[in-house]
């Protein structure tokens, strides 16, 4: 009984196949009308996944069906070409689309907004409106609800780095959505779970999460230039809320520094679920993502650690602030 396996990336994503022959490339397959056809191994293996498997995590940032584990590459090359329009203007592929992202909230707070309302909420957002022309906002408010739903999306297109796993081996990524762990096949040895730090978008600062703990380790002998308001000096940022890999929290951090004429030291190792211990100019933070804190003022979403504002780094005169939540389903 041949093998039969699902394309998961394409123009039309879905597709069922038996595979004939995989023997030597091309492979030969034939879909369940009857229409058989050869395709390139390197090409089967990036565009098809074995019926009962999952998508391939190096796709998940780029999945348009999360319940079917489909990349759609149509739609998926309007949201890219979206945010391309913008990388020009903030010279980076990620703050691009971060900026997007937060436009097409703004986009979907107000349906009835124009471009005179985008205009005016750049302004109140610090982002330089004078550098972004009418033509590519006018881009960003005509895309159609799915891809602005996509956009919208923090996990979406964000940029990924290298793992250095088996790009091939399918069958032990579970489908998103799916919780049911997949089972080890005969022949093949499963890729052990990465435990590398992973930036994730965020500026001199790695995470690193093993079961419920995350640890973040920031080089406090790094400075990233002067804050908008030139009065402090940025060490690491998220630059902005970030979702933590492989989890659905959510992660805002800052540290900064300030010349003061009599500065001071932090004397506090914790906070509220933060664990803090500096050696030498390395600080690592750690937190335990199983942990609540209770509501936020808001109301929409669960605390899960917090500095409490501001805080000086144990021992040093840098700042930090720190805040880790989940949203309220």
């Amino acid at each position: 009984m041949a093998n039969r396996y699902e394309q998961f990336l394409g123009a039309r994503p879905g597709i069922v196949v038996d595979l004939l022959d995989d023997s030597t490339s091309p492979y030969r397959v034939r879909t369940d009308a009857g229409f058989e056809f050869s395709i390139g191994a390197e090409d089967f293996h990036n565009y098809y996944r074995k019926i009962g498997t999952g998508t391939p995590a190096k796709w998940s940032h780029l999945l348009t069906d999360r319940d079917g584990g489909y990349v759609d590459s149509n739609k998926m090359a309007e949201v890219i070409d979206i945010i391309r329009c913008f990388e020009g203007v903030f010279q980076d592929f990620d703050k691009a689309r971060l900026f997007v992202g937060d436009a097409v909230r703004m986009l979907h707070s107000e349906p009835h907004a124009d471009l005179k309302k985008l205009k005016s909420w750049l302004e109140r957002s610090d982002y330089d409106s004078a550098v972004i022309d009418d033509e590519k906002l006018k881009r960003l408010m005509t895309a159609g609800e799915d891809v602005r739903a996509f956009l919208m999306d923090d996990s979406c297109a964000v940029v990924r780095l290298p793992t250095g796993g088996n790009d091939y081996d399918h069958d032990l990524s579970p489908t998103p959505g799916d919780p049911t762990p997949r089972t080890k096949q005969p022949g093949k040895t499963a890729a052990k779970a990465s435990t590398k730090p992973r930036r994730a978008g965020m500026k001199n600062a790695d995470m690193q999460v093993e079961g419920d703990i995350l640890t973040v380790t920031v080089d406090l002998s790094k400075e990233l230039g002067p804050s908008k308001s030139g009065k402090t000096t940025i060490v690491a940022t998220s630059e902005g809320n970030k979702t933590i890999p492989g989890r659905e929290e959510r992660i805002g951090l800052n540290i900064y520094r300030q010349e003061s004429k009599k500065p001071a030291r932090g004397r506090k190792a914790a906070f509220k679920n933060v664990e803090m211990g500096v050696d030498d100019d390395i600080l690592t933070l750690t937190i335990d993502l199983s942990k609540e804190l209770g509501p936020s003022k808001s109301g929409k979403t669960i605390i899960v650690a917090s500095t409490g504002g501001n805080q000086l780094v144990l021992g040093r005169e840098e700042k930090i602030g720190l805040n880790v939540y989940k949203k309220i389903d």
